[in-house]
Protein backbone atom coordinates (compact mmCIF):
# COMPACT_ATOMS: atom_id res chain seq x y z
CA UNK A 1 0.00 0.00 0.00
CA UNK A 2 1.30 2.72 -1.19
CA UNK A 3 1.92 5.83 1.73
CA UNK A 4 2.90 9.37 2.43
CA UNK A 5 3.77 11.14 5.60
CA UNK A 6 5.35 14.08 6.32
CA UNK A 7 6.79 14.64 9.67
CA UNK A 8 9.15 15.88 11.68
CA UNK A 9 12.23 13.04 11.96
CA UNK A 10 16.18 12.97 12.04
CA UNK A 11 18.43 9.96 10.26
CA UNK A 12 20.57 9.21 7.82
CA UNK A 13 21.91 5.71 7.91
CA UNK A 14 25.51 4.83 6.55
CA UNK A 15 26.67 0.41 6.21
CA UNK A 16 30.89 0.50 7.86
CA UNK A 17 33.42 -1.86 7.93
CA UNK A 18 36.24 -1.80 10.18
CA UNK A 19 39.62 -3.83 10.54
CA UNK A 20 39.23 -7.21 12.67
CA UNK A 21 38.63 -6.99 16.40
CA UNK A 22 38.33 -9.92 18.86
CA UNK A 23 35.13 -10.15 19.30
CA UNK A 24 33.93 -10.29 15.57
CA UNK A 25 34.44 -12.95 12.70
CA UNK A 26 36.78 -11.55 10.18
CA UNK A 27 35.74 -11.73 6.47
CA UNK A 28 39.13 -11.47 4.16
CA UNK A 29 39.50 -10.41 1.34
CA UNK A 30 38.72 -11.75 -2.08
CA UNK A 31 39.87 -11.02 -5.46
CA UNK A 32 37.73 -10.46 -8.86
CA UNK A 33 37.68 -13.74 -10.37
CA UNK A 34 39.28 -12.85 -13.76
CA UNK A 35 40.25 -9.03 -13.19
CA UNK A 36 43.37 -8.86 -14.77
CA UNK A 37 42.25 -11.20 -17.87
CA UNK A 38 39.34 -8.84 -17.87
CA UNK A 39 40.87 -5.48 -17.55
CA UNK A 40 38.45 -4.87 -14.48
CA UNK A 41 41.17 -3.06 -12.48
CA UNK A 42 41.47 -0.07 -10.35
CA UNK A 43 42.95 2.85 -11.19
CA UNK A 44 46.30 1.83 -10.82
CA UNK A 45 46.05 -1.62 -12.51
CA UNK A 46 45.72 -3.62 -9.30
CA UNK A 47 43.21 -6.39 -9.43
CA UNK A 48 39.25 -5.64 -8.27
CA UNK A 49 38.32 -6.83 -5.30
CA UNK A 50 35.48 -7.61 -2.60
CA UNK A 51 35.02 -8.68 1.34
CA UNK A 52 31.64 -11.71 1.19
CA UNK A 53 30.71 -12.98 4.48
CA UNK A 54 28.77 -16.34 3.33
CA UNK A 55 25.37 -17.01 3.89
CA UNK A 56 23.45 -19.65 6.16
CA UNK A 57 20.49 -21.18 6.65
CA UNK A 58 17.46 -19.68 5.82
CA UNK A 59 19.71 -16.66 4.31
CA UNK A 60 21.79 -18.63 1.82
CA UNK A 61 19.56 -17.43 -0.77
CA UNK A 62 19.87 -14.32 -0.49
CA UNK A 63 22.03 -11.65 -1.14
CA UNK A 64 22.53 -8.18 0.02
CA UNK A 65 25.92 -6.08 -1.73
CA UNK A 66 27.19 -2.92 -0.86
CA UNK A 67 29.56 -0.30 -2.53
CA UNK A 68 31.27 2.17 -0.87
CA UNK A 69 31.57 5.42 -2.13
CA UNK A 70 34.24 8.06 -1.91
CA UNK A 71 33.72 11.06 -4.60
CA UNK A 72 35.13 11.00 -7.69
CA UNK A 73 38.60 12.00 -9.47
CA UNK A 74 37.79 14.14 -12.48
CA UNK A 75 41.43 14.84 -14.24
CA UNK A 76 44.20 12.80 -14.74
CA UNK A 77 46.29 14.38 -11.65
CA UNK A 78 44.17 14.12 -9.36
CA UNK A 79 43.12 10.20 -10.61
CA UNK A 80 47.03 9.54 -10.33
CA UNK A 81 47.05 10.89 -6.67
CA UNK A 82 44.17 8.68 -6.26
CA UNK A 83 45.28 5.65 -7.62
CA UNK A 84 47.98 5.82 -4.64
CA UNK A 85 45.00 5.80 -1.89
CA UNK A 86 42.67 3.38 -1.04
CA UNK A 87 39.92 4.61 -3.03
CA UNK A 88 42.31 3.70 -6.14
CA UNK A 89 44.52 0.54 -5.71
CA UNK A 90 43.33 -2.83 -3.85
CA UNK A 91 47.32 -2.90 -2.46
CA UNK A 92 46.09 -0.62 0.44
CA UNK A 93 42.90 -2.86 1.17
CA UNK A 94 43.08 -4.70 4.62
CA UNK A 95 43.31 -8.35 4.17
CA UNK A 96 40.46 -8.81 6.60
CA UNK A 97 37.70 -6.47 7.85
CA UNK A 98 34.38 -7.11 9.76
CA UNK A 99 30.55 -6.06 9.18
CA UNK A 100 29.70 -4.24 12.48
CA UNK A 101 27.14 -2.05 11.07
CA UNK A 102 23.11 -1.99 9.49
CA UNK A 103 22.78 -4.50 6.69
CA UNK A 104 26.28 -6.11 6.77
CA UNK A 105 25.97 -7.02 10.65
CA UNK A 106 26.02 -10.61 11.28
CA UNK A 107 24.34 -9.86 14.47
CA UNK A 108 20.43 -11.40 14.45
CA UNK A 109 19.81 -8.55 17.12
CA UNK A 110 20.89 -5.75 15.93
CA UNK A 111 20.04 -7.20 11.81
CA UNK A 112 17.06 -9.41 12.30
CA UNK A 113 16.20 -9.56 8.62
CA UNK A 114 19.43 -9.44 6.88
CA UNK A 115 22.17 -11.43 9.31
CA UNK A 116 22.00 -14.57 7.31
CA UNK A 117 22.38 -13.50 4.34
CA UNK A 118 25.30 -13.33 1.86
CA UNK A 119 26.44 -10.01 2.75
CA UNK A 120 29.34 -8.14 0.40
CA UNK A 121 30.93 -5.44 1.10
CA UNK A 122 32.68 -3.99 -2.68
CA UNK A 123 35.47 -1.33 -2.32
CA UNK A 124 35.60 1.58 -4.02
CA UNK A 125 38.54 2.34 -6.38
CA UNK A 126 38.06 3.55 -9.96
CA UNK A 127 36.88 7.21 -9.04
CA UNK A 128 33.99 7.27 -11.70
CA UNK A 129 30.94 5.72 -9.69
CA UNK A 130 31.56 1.86 -11.27
CA UNK A 131 30.91 3.60 -15.04
CA UNK A 132 34.42 4.26 -16.58
CA UNK A 133 35.96 2.08 -19.59
CA UNK A 134 38.41 3.39 -21.42
CA UNK A 135 40.65 0.50 -23.12
CA UNK A 136 43.65 2.26 -23.34
CA UNK A 137 45.99 3.02 -19.99
CA UNK A 138 47.01 6.90 -20.07
CA UNK A 139 50.34 6.82 -21.57
CA UNK A 140 51.26 9.41 -19.11
CA UNK A 141 49.86 8.74 -15.87
CA UNK A 142 49.57 4.97 -15.93
CA UNK A 143 45.96 5.10 -14.50
CA UNK A 144 43.38 2.87 -15.83
CA UNK A 145 39.48 3.73 -16.22
CA UNK A 146 37.65 0.88 -15.80
CA UNK A 147 34.68 1.28 -13.68
CA UNK A 148 32.19 -0.54 -15.16
CA UNK A 149 34.01 -3.31 -16.16
CA UNK A 150 34.99 -3.67 -12.12
CA UNK A 151 31.22 -3.87 -11.26
CA UNK A 152 30.56 -6.41 -14.30
CA UNK A 153 33.49 -8.62 -13.53
CA UNK A 154 32.21 -8.44 -9.77
CA UNK A 155 29.03 -9.14 -10.49
CA UNK A 156 30.32 -12.11 -13.11
CA UNK A 157 32.37 -13.52 -9.64
CA UNK A 158 29.27 -13.24 -7.46
CA UNK A 159 26.79 -15.16 -9.65
CA UNK A 160 29.40 -18.02 -9.58
CA UNK A 161 29.43 -18.20 -6.19
CA UNK A 162 26.12 -18.71 -6.07
CA UNK A 163 23.88 -15.12 -6.83
CA UNK A 164 22.79 -16.66 -9.78
CA UNK A 165 19.81 -18.82 -7.68
CA UNK A 166 19.14 -15.75 -5.64
CA UNK A 167 16.10 -15.32 -3.74
CA UNK A 168 15.93 -11.92 -2.70
CA UNK A 169 18.87 -9.39 -3.96
CA UNK A 170 19.80 -5.93 -2.54
CA UNK A 171 22.00 -3.03 -4.04
CA UNK A 172 22.82 -1.09 -2.15
CA UNK A 173 25.47 1.86 -1.57
CA UNK A 174 26.38 5.57 -0.34
CA UNK A 175 27.15 9.01 -1.80
CA UNK A 176 29.33 7.98 -4.82
CA UNK A 177 28.43 4.13 -4.01
CA UNK A 178 24.65 5.13 -3.98
CA UNK A 179 24.71 6.99 -7.40
CA UNK A 180 25.97 3.84 -8.68
CA UNK A 181 23.53 1.78 -7.08
CA UNK A 182 20.90 3.57 -9.15
CA UNK A 183 22.70 3.50 -12.00
CA UNK A 184 23.02 0.31 -12.10
CA UNK A 185 19.84 -1.09 -10.27
CA UNK A 186 17.87 -2.46 -13.61
CA UNK A 187 21.16 -3.96 -14.76
CA UNK A 188 21.80 -6.04 -11.71
CA UNK A 189 18.00 -6.87 -11.58
CA UNK A 190 18.62 -8.30 -14.95
CA UNK A 191 21.66 -10.44 -13.75
CA UNK A 192 19.19 -12.42 -11.46
CA UNK A 193 16.58 -14.73 -11.72
CA UNK A 194 12.83 -13.67 -12.89
CA UNK A 195 11.37 -14.90 -9.66
CA UNK A 196 14.11 -13.23 -7.31
CA UNK A 197 12.94 -9.80 -5.23
CA UNK A 198 15.37 -7.28 -6.11
CA UNK A 199 15.46 -3.72 -4.89
CA UNK A 200 18.05 -1.06 -4.62
CA UNK A 201 19.04 1.72 -1.51
CA UNK A 202 20.17 4.81 -2.18
CA UNK A 203 22.09 6.51 0.59
CA UNK A 204 23.30 10.26 0.37
CA UNK A 205 23.52 10.30 -3.18
CA UNK A 206 20.60 12.21 -4.86
CA UNK A 207 22.30 14.54 -6.08
CA UNK A 208 20.23 17.46 -8.59
CA UNK A 209 21.63 19.56 -11.06
CA UNK A 210 20.15 23.18 -9.83
CA UNK A 211 20.16 24.64 -13.13
CA UNK A 212 17.82 27.49 -12.00
CA UNK A 213 19.71 28.00 -8.49
CA UNK A 214 22.49 30.49 -8.12
CA UNK A 215 25.80 28.63 -7.13
CA UNK A 216 28.54 27.26 -8.06
CA UNK A 217 26.92 24.02 -10.17
CA UNK A 218 30.17 21.72 -9.62
CA UNK A 219 28.10 18.85 -10.21
CA UNK A 220 27.64 19.52 -13.81
CA UNK A 221 31.15 20.26 -14.61
CA UNK A 222 32.37 17.24 -12.46
CA UNK A 223 30.14 15.14 -14.73
CA UNK A 224 31.24 16.79 -17.61
CA UNK A 225 34.53 16.15 -17.11
CA UNK A 226 34.13 12.03 -15.53
CA UNK A 227 32.26 11.51 -18.54
CA UNK A 228 34.81 12.44 -21.05
CA UNK A 229 38.22 11.75 -18.71
CA UNK A 230 36.48 7.97 -17.61
CA UNK A 231 34.48 7.17 -20.75
CA UNK A 232 31.41 6.63 -18.82
CA UNK A 233 28.98 7.13 -21.33
CA UNK A 234 27.87 3.06 -21.84
CA UNK A 235 28.06 2.88 -18.31
CA UNK A 236 24.88 5.61 -17.79
CA UNK A 237 21.37 4.57 -18.26
CA UNK A 238 20.98 4.26 -22.13
CA UNK A 239 17.44 5.54 -21.83
CA UNK A 240 18.44 8.48 -20.50
CA UNK A 241 21.83 8.70 -22.61
CA UNK A 242 19.76 8.58 -25.73
CA UNK A 243 17.74 11.49 -24.81
CA UNK A 244 20.36 13.85 -23.16
CA UNK A 245 24.08 14.57 -22.83
CA UNK A 246 25.47 11.42 -20.87
CA UNK A 247 26.61 14.35 -17.91
CA UNK A 248 23.49 14.79 -17.44
CA UNK A 249 22.54 11.29 -16.55
CA UNK A 250 24.35 11.31 -13.47
CA UNK A 251 21.88 12.94 -11.90
CA UNK A 252 19.22 10.69 -10.49
CA UNK A 253 16.28 13.24 -11.15
CA UNK A 254 16.84 12.68 -15.10
CA UNK A 255 17.48 8.61 -15.04
CA UNK A 256 15.78 7.43 -12.17
CA UNK A 257 12.47 7.70 -13.71
CA UNK A 258 13.46 5.31 -16.34
CA UNK A 259 14.64 2.58 -13.72
CA UNK A 260 12.13 -0.23 -13.53
CA UNK A 261 13.45 -2.01 -10.07
CA UNK A 262 12.01 -0.33 -7.07
CA UNK A 263 14.55 2.00 -5.40
CA UNK A 264 14.55 3.75 -1.86
CA UNK A 265 16.44 6.84 -1.54
CA UNK A 266 17.78 8.05 1.52
CA UNK A 267 18.75 11.67 1.75
CA UNK A 268 19.15 15.25 3.37
CA UNK A 269 17.34 17.72 1.80
CA UNK A 270 20.64 19.80 3.37
CA UNK A 271 23.31 17.41 2.63
CA UNK A 272 26.50 18.91 3.27
CA UNK A 273 28.06 17.63 0.03
CA UNK A 274 25.21 19.09 -2.27
CA UNK A 275 24.79 22.31 -0.25
CA UNK A 276 29.21 22.90 -0.84
CA UNK A 277 28.70 21.69 -4.63
CA UNK A 278 26.19 23.47 -5.25
CA UNK A 279 25.93 26.47 -3.44
CA UNK A 280 28.83 27.98 -1.33
CA UNK A 281 32.01 25.35 -1.43
CA UNK A 282 34.41 27.00 1.13
CA UNK A 283 31.88 28.41 3.65
CA UNK A 284 32.33 25.66 6.43
CA UNK A 285 30.95 28.06 9.08
CA UNK A 286 27.53 28.55 7.07
CA UNK A 287 27.60 24.91 6.20
CA UNK A 288 27.62 24.32 10.71
CA UNK A 289 24.88 27.03 10.89
CA UNK A 290 27.27 29.18 12.73
CA UNK A 291 26.50 33.07 11.72
CA UNK A 292 25.21 32.45 8.49
CA UNK A 293 24.21 35.08 6.49
CA UNK A 294 20.06 35.15 5.74
CA UNK A 295 20.84 34.81 1.65
CA UNK A 296 22.85 31.88 2.29
CA UNK A 297 20.28 30.37 4.68
CA UNK A 298 17.36 31.44 2.34
CA UNK A 299 19.82 29.98 -0.34
CA UNK A 300 20.07 26.32 1.02
CA UNK A 301 16.31 26.79 2.10
CA UNK A 302 15.29 27.18 -2.02
CA UNK A 303 17.90 23.90 -2.59
CA UNK A 304 15.78 21.77 -0.02
CA UNK A 305 12.84 22.80 -2.33
CA UNK A 306 13.80 22.33 -5.66
CA UNK A 307 15.59 18.45 -3.86
CA UNK A 308 12.03 17.75 -2.99
CA UNK A 309 10.43 19.01 -6.50
CA UNK A 310 13.13 16.66 -7.99
CA UNK A 311 12.04 13.55 -6.39
CA UNK A 312 10.37 10.48 -8.31
CA UNK A 313 6.58 11.63 -8.59
CA UNK A 314 3.93 8.95 -8.59
CA UNK A 315 3.88 5.39 -8.07
CA UNK A 316 4.23 3.23 -11.24
CA UNK A 317 7.43 1.59 -9.54
CA UNK A 318 7.82 0.76 -6.12
CA UNK A 319 9.93 4.17 -4.17
CA UNK A 320 10.90 4.66 -1.34
CA UNK A 321 12.04 7.90 -0.11
CA UNK A 322 13.34 8.93 3.31
CA UNK A 323 14.74 12.88 3.64
CA UNK A 324 15.80 14.56 6.85
CA UNK A 325 16.55 18.39 7.49
CA UNK A 326 20.19 17.39 9.03
CA UNK A 327 23.82 18.92 7.81
CA UNK A 328 25.42 15.63 7.44
CA UNK A 329 26.02 13.03 4.72
CA UNK A 330 25.54 9.32 5.87
CA UNK A 331 25.92 10.33 8.92
CA UNK A 332 23.73 7.55 11.29
CA UNK A 333 20.81 8.87 13.43
CA UNK A 334 17.40 7.77 14.75
CA UNK A 335 14.81 9.82 16.59
CA UNK A 336 12.49 8.65 19.16
CA UNK A 337 10.57 4.91 17.89
CA UNK A 338 11.32 5.93 13.80
CA UNK A 339 13.98 3.74 12.95
CA UNK A 340 15.13 4.00 9.41
CA UNK A 341 16.19 0.47 9.26
CA UNK A 342 12.18 -0.55 9.97
CA UNK A 343 11.18 1.45 7.46
CA UNK A 344 13.19 -0.12 5.12
CA UNK A 345 12.44 -3.36 5.98
CA UNK A 346 9.20 -2.98 5.89
CA UNK A 347 9.32 -1.18 2.59
CA UNK A 348 11.53 -4.09 1.21
CA UNK A 349 9.13 -7.08 2.59
CA UNK A 350 5.73 -5.23 1.93
CA UNK A 351 6.02 -3.79 -0.96
CA UNK A 352 4.71 -0.12 -2.53
CA UNK A 353 5.91 3.23 -2.39
CA UNK A 354 6.43 5.29 1.05
CA UNK A 355 7.72 8.86 1.63
CA UNK A 356 8.98 9.97 4.87
CA UNK A 357 9.95 13.83 4.54
CA UNK A 358 11.16 16.15 7.53
CA UNK A 359 8.83 18.69 7.22
CA UNK A 360 11.51 21.44 8.80
CA UNK A 361 12.69 23.56 6.85
CA UNK A 362 16.32 25.29 8.31
CA UNK A 363 19.37 22.88 8.11
CA UNK A 364 19.75 21.14 12.07
CA UNK A 365 23.13 19.81 12.93
CA UNK A 366 21.73 16.74 14.05
CA UNK A 367 24.40 15.68 16.30
CA UNK A 368 24.20 18.72 18.63
CA UNK A 369 20.02 17.88 18.95
CA UNK A 370 20.35 15.37 21.89
CA UNK A 371 19.36 12.62 18.87
CA UNK A 372 21.27 9.21 19.56
CA UNK A 373 23.53 7.92 17.41
CA UNK A 374 22.51 4.62 15.33
CA UNK A 375 24.72 1.94 16.30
Amino acid sequence: MAGVLVFSFWMVIAFTATTTVAESRPVHLKYVNGSMEKGAVCLDGSPSAYYHDQGFGPGRHNWVIYLQGGGWCTDATECKDRSKSDLGTSNHLEKSITFNSSYLSSNSTDNPEFHSWNRVYIPYCDGSSFTGNVEAVDPVTNVTYRGLRIFKATMDDLLSQGMKDAQDAILSGVSAGGLATMIHCDRFRDLLPMTARVKCLAIASYFVHEAHLNGSKQFESYFEALVSLHGSSKGLPPQCTSRMSPSLCFFPQYFLPTIETPVFISMSAFDHIQVRLNLFQADEVCLLHDNCTFERLQAMQELRHYVLSELPKGYFFERGIWITSCIAHNIPYYWNQTSYAQVFRDWYINGGSVQLIDEFDIPRNCSLQGIRPNS
